[in-house]
C-alpha cells in the first residue's frame, strides 16, 4: 500500500504552506511528508477500516495540520524541522486521535477538521467524567446532594461550551462563557464545602422567579423576600438585586463588600479576579479581540489555563458524583502538564492585568 501511494511532489507542494523566506520548500521537505504519509497510512487505514479516509484527503488532513502549528514555532524550527521525524509523527498520531474521537457517537465534543492537540486531551478529560455524571443514579440521592449534583450538572455544561468555543477558535465568546463559569464555580464550593447554605441559595431561585413573574405571587410576598435576604445579609441598607445575589452566603460575608471578589476570598480563589474584571472587556461589547490588546501571550493556551484552574478546584468534589478520580489521573496529568509548561507566561501576564 504505501508504495502504491499517490502522492507527489507537486501534490504536497500545492498544499504545503510554509513560509519560503524562512525554510524554501525543497524536495527533500517534499519527500519528508510523502515518505512520512505513505508510511503510516496502511496502519491507519488499517485501524479505521471502511471509515478511513482516502489517500488523497488523508494526506491534505495532515499537510495542514502541519500548516496550523508550524507558524507557532520558533524561526530555528521552522528552519530544520523535516529533519526530524519526530514532528511530523506526532502530527499524524494526533490527527489519527482526533479521527478515532470523532467516530465515538457519545462523545459529549462535536470535531472539527483540526483540533489543537491539548484542547483534544482537556476535552476528553472533561467528557471522560461528564459521561460519568449523567449516569449517576440521582433516585438516590434528595438536598443537598440533588442541589449539589444538579450544580454540578451545569458547571460541565458550561464547561463544554467554553472548551468548544474555544476549540474553534472563537475566543471572546469562550472569555465570556469562562466569566460564568467562574461564578458557577464558586458557588458550587461555597455549597460543597457549606451543604447548610442549600436551602438559601435554592430560596434564592424562587425570589427570581417571583420577580420575573413566573412564580405567581403577590406584591407583598416579594416585599417579604426581599427583606428577608437583606436580613441574611445582615444588614438592610443594600439594593435588593445585591441581598437576592448575595443573601444565601451571608453568613460567610465578613464585611459589607459585597461582590464576587468578596466570595472568591472566601473560597481561597481570590487571584482568579482580575482575569473576571479584564474579561468584562468581551462581556460588555467594545468589539476588543486579543489583536486589538496586542496581547504578548498565546491567547489559546492563556484561556484553556483558566479553564483547566476551575477544573482543578472542583475536580476532587465532583468525584461523590463520578467516582473515577484515580481512573482519570493519567487524562488530568496530561493536561496538567502542558499548562505548567505555560505557568511562567501565564504568571506574567496575570501580574500585568492586575497592575492595569
Amino acid at each position: 500500500m504505501a508504495n502504491n501511494f499517490p502522492l507527489s511532489r507537486e501534490k504536497v507542494r500545492s498544499i504545503l504552506s510554509d513560509d519560503v523566506h524562512i525554510s524554501p520548500i525543497t524536495n527533500e521537505k517534499l519527500d519528508y511528508f510523502r515518505n512520512a504519509i505513505r508510511n503510516a497510512y496502511p496502519d491507519y487505514r488499517r485501524k479505521f477500516g471502511e471509515r478511513a479516509l482516502n489517500p488523497q484527503i488523508f494526506a491534505e488532513n495532515i499537510i495542514k495540520r502541519h500548516n496550523h502549528t508550524i507558524k507557532l514555532y520558533s524561526i530555528s524550527y521552522q528552519q530544520n524541522y523535516y529533519k526530524n521525524d519526530q514532528h511530523i509523527k506526532q502530527i499524524i498520531d494526533d490527527f489519527i486521535n482526533a479521527e478515532n474521537a470523532k467516530q465515538d457517537p457519545e462523545h459529549t465534543f462535536t470535531r472539527d477538521a483540526y483540533i489543537d492537540p491539548l484542547i483534544l486531551k482537556f476535552e476528553n478529560l472533561i467528557d471522560s467524567r461528564y459521561q460519568k455524571l449523567k449516569a449517576f443514579d440521582i433516585a438516590k440521592i434528595k438536598d443537598p446532594q440533588l442541589t449539589l449534583y444538579n450544580l454540578t450538572v451545569r458547571y460541565f455544561q458550561e464547561l463544554v461550551s467554553g472548551i468548544m468555543l474555544l476549540e474553534r477558535e472563537f475566543y471572546n465568546d469562550a472569555f465570556i462563557v469562562w466569566r460564568s463559569l467562574l461564578e458557577t464555580t464558586v458557588t458550587l464550593l461555597i455549597l460543597y464545602n457549606n451543604a447548610n447554605l442549600v436551602g438559601k441559595f435554592n430560596e434564592r431561585r424562587n425570589i427570581a422567579l417571583m420577580r420575573v413573574k413566573v412564580l405567581g405571587t403577590s406584591r407583598q410576598a416579594q416585599k417579604d423576600k426581599a427583606k428577608e435576604t437583606k436580613q441574611q445579609l445582615g444588614f438592610k441598607g443594600v439594593p435588593d438585586y445585591i441581598a437576592e445575589r448575595y443573601g444565601w452566603a451571608g453568613e460567610l460575608i465578613k464585611s459589607r463588600e459585597y461582590s464576587l471578589r468578596t466570595l472568591l476570598e472566601i473560597i481561597n480563589m481570590v487571584d482568579l479576579y482580575p482575569h473576571y474584571a479584564f474579561a468584562s472587556l468581551f462581556v460588555h461589547e467594545y468589539l476588543i479581540s486579543p489583536e486589538d490588546l496586542r496581547l504578548e501571550i498565546d491567547f489559546e493556551k492563556y484561556l484553556l489555563t483558566l479553564y483547566f484552574k476551575l477544573y482543578e478546584a472542583v475536580r476532587v468534589n465532583i468525584n461523590d458524583f463520578t467516582n473515577d478520580l484515580d481512573a482519570v489521573k493519567k487524562l488530568e496529568q496530561g493536561v496538567r502538564k502542558e499548562v505548567n509548561n505555560f505557568k511562567a507566561q501565564f504568571n506574567d501576564f496575570s501580574a500585568r492585568i492586575q497592575t492595569t
